[in-house]
């Protein structure tokens, strides 16, 4: 295969392609410049898209199969169970991460990186006793619940159980606040977390 033609992308992951077979007769190179993602921007995007369809899908289909009362109750727990996982993993892959305040300001670090590329981080506090962080950029929990009209049977924002999910995985009494500074229609928002020993 010529990866002279092929995007980038492809050429630096190619570790994940290594094992598909195309027919004789198919434009391998073609079908890969066609098809996957030119750049790790458009990559990245599209998985944070497929991520959000994932979430607003599955409340859509709760809110037909059981009612709009239970697609709050299913996404904290969902978040709050996604948060929970991803303190475990933080403190089981590095030891040097000892449950506290800035452990905590440490992973959703981590979780903006890896997991919420719309977002940027803005810090306000950071001690042993305390964070305060604004969270912004575009929702897309928002922009996919309300493209399927479900936006009004969430509490925003819907990644507080999350966090609380950190904070409990590491054992930590805390009292956790999460203020809607600003949530608009195109999905653009401002969260202010504020995360305190009590």
């Amino acid at each position: 295969m010529n990866t002279k033609k092929l995007p980038e992308t492809f050429v630096a992951l190619s570790d994940f392609r290594k094992n598909d077979i195309y027919l004789p007769e198919m434009n391998k190179e073609q079908i890969i410049s066609d098809f996957f993602p030119g750049t790790f921007t458009e990559l990245v995007q599209r998985l944070s898209d497929i991520t959000g369809g994932f979430y607003g899908g599955l409340l859509k289909e709760v809110e037909k199969n059981t009612g709009g009362e239970a697609v709050d109750k299913v996404s904290s727990a969902f978040m709050y169970d996604l948060g929970s996982k991803m303190a475990l993993r933080n403190l089981e892959s590095k030891s040097h991460l000892k449950p506290g305040i800035p452990a905590i300001a440490k992973i959703l670090i981590g979780a903006v990186f890896t997991s919420s590329p719309e977002y940027s981080f803005e810090f306000k506090e950071l001690n042993d006793h305390k964070v305060e962080m604004l969270i912004q950029g575009v929702d897309r929990y928002h922009k996919i619940a309300q493209s399927l009209e479900i936006d009004g049977l969430l509490k925003w924002p819907v990644i507080k159980p999350f966090v609380q999910g950190v904070c409990d995985t590491m054992g930590l009494d805390v009292l956790l606040e999460m203020q809607v500074l600003e949530l608009h229609s195109d999905s653009s928002c401002k969260y202010l977390t504020s995360i305190s020993r009590k």
